[in-house]
This record gives C-alpha cells, sequence and structure tokens, in this order.
C-alpha cells in the first residue's frame, strides 16, 4: 500500500490535479474578470506552482532540470527528436517570422515557454520518477503509460475545440511525449525537452494572434481526422521503436 501511495497512487492524484487547478484558474480569470489572453498563462502558472509544491512537500521526486555532463552524447540522443520538432515546426516559424511585428508576439512566445514549462516539469520530471516508484527496471514501461497520461490530458480541449481535431491532438501528444521521455530518462536533462516543447507549440503564436479567442479553426473533418490520426499512431510506433533503445538498461532514479 506504501509503495502505491508513493507511486501509482501519487501518480494519479497529481494527474487529476492537473486539471482541477486548470479549471479553478479559468474560473479564477473569469471571476476576477482578468483578460481572455492571460487565461492560459494564468492557469499554466497555477499548475507549475501547484506541481512543485506537491512534489516539495509530498512526493519529493529529483527534478534533473539541467545535466552539463556528456552534452555531445545528449546532442546524438536528442536528435531524432530535433528532426521530428524541426519538420513539425519549420512552416510555422518562417510564417512567424513573416508576419509583421507586434509585441503580442512576444508576450505569446512566453506564453509557449511557460507551456513546454509546466506541462515538462509535471509528465516528465515528476510523474516519470513515481510511475518508476512502482515500475522498477522498466523504463519502457514508465514511459508508455506517462506518455498516455500526457495524451489522455488533452481531452480537457474538448470543452473548446472538436473531437475530429483532439483525437489526432491526443495520438500527436502521446507520440511527442515518447520521444521527450525518452531523451529525458536518457539524459537526465529537462531542458532538452522544455525547449524542444517550445518549439513544437510555437504554432500557437500564430494562431493566437490571428484568432485569439475563436476556437472555429480547431476543427477538422472526420475523415481528415481519422487520416492524421492513423499517421500519428504510426508515429508513436516508431517513437516506441527508437525509446526502446534509448532507455535499454537505464534505471530511473526516484529518490532525493
Amino acid at each position: 500500500m506504501k509503495t502505491f501511495r508513493r507511486g501509482w497512487g501519487a501518480a494519479l492524484l497529481l494527474f487529476i490535479l492537473v486539471p482541477v487547478m486548470m479549471f479553478a484558474a479559468a474560473w479564477i480569470v473569469k471571476l476576477t474578470g482578468l483578460p481572455t489572453n492571460l487565461s492560459g498563462p494564468f492557469q499554466d502558472g497555477i499548475v507549475v506552482i501547484g506541481a512543485w509544491l506537491y512534489n516539495h512537500y509530498l512526493t519529493r521526486v529529483p527534478i534533473h532540470w539541467w545535466n552539463p555532463r556528456d552534452l555531445d552524447h545528449q546532442f546524438h540522443l536528442a536528435v531524432p527528436s530535433i528532426i521530428l520538432v524541426a519538420i513539425l515546426a519549420l512552416a510555422k516559424l518562417t510564417q512567424l517570422f513573416q508576419m509583421k511585428f507586434q509585441p503580442l508576439m512576444l508576450f505569446y512566445i512566453g506564453y509557449v515557454i511557460l507551456i513546454g514549462l509546466t506541462e515538462e516539469f509535471v509528465f516528465r520530471g515528476v510523474l516519470i520518477p513515481l510511475l518508476a516508484r512502482s515500475m522498477p527496471n522498466h523504463p519502457l514501461a514508465v514511459i508508455i503509460v506517462d506518455s498516455a497520461l500526457f495524451g489522455g490530458l488533452h481531452l480537457i480541449n474538448t470543452s473548446q475545440m472538436s473531437w475530429t481535431y483532439v483525437l489526432p491532438q491526443i495520438l500527436f501528444a502521446m507520440a511527442l511525449g515518447t520521444f521527450f521521455a525518452g531523451l529525458y530518462v536518457s539524459t537526465q536533462n529537462l531542458a532538452w525537452t522544455i525547449g524542444l516543447h517550445a518549439i513544437t507549440d510555437i504554432s500557437l503564436v500564430t494562431q493566437l494572434i490571428d484568432h485569439p479567442n475563436n476556437f472555429n479553426n480547431f476543427n477538422i473533418s472526420p475523415v481528415i481526422s481519422a487520416v492524421v490520426a492513423a499517421f500519428y499512431f504510426l508515429l508513436l510506433i516508431v517513437a516506441i521503436v527508437v525509446v526502446s533503445r534509448q532507455v535499454k538498461g537505464i534505471k530511473i532514479k526516484t529518490e532525493l
């Protein structure tokens, strides 16, 4: 029972607390009349602070924010994630640089960095060692469960976006989360995944500038949704194969 409370139980409790904190923060924004564009950053800020307090006072797992050792080897391990992120972000980065500069861009760039920091801290930094407490010596199983939870969190987006958009998003999050989890476990360097995650979300900058309060553009047809979901499922399989080699024989540190 003690192992469950410190491992699976603590991980599932945090997974439940994350959307609770997000909805609570959204309610506070609405109640206080704060500008709508502050809702997202405020939610992520509340989540990262809440998760830090949860780990600091309750679970106390080690967080490896930065690892300066063997950076060349770390880069080699990061290559699959870098290639994927580059393919995903190149078009949006080009579009962003072509847009006329406005101060709001800096705000949204800061927001996507905050998203990367929050989600990587929660799902890679805290949840991976918590799950590893219940699944010692099974790093790949830990990563698959962690990525499934990460994908499942995106179900909350159905409150603002269509199911046809969210379903591929869940599978994409699982695939990307698998790559990032493998990278974190093998490098012990959360800075890699925070940076890559933020670059992946750079498309949000152009979307939020063009449609700050309108989610109608987050909708695709069922046929396209099925095709994209199938592609992301194949990407998930590739991610599992790649990561299984990266983390083979690695023991995840679970205690300070």
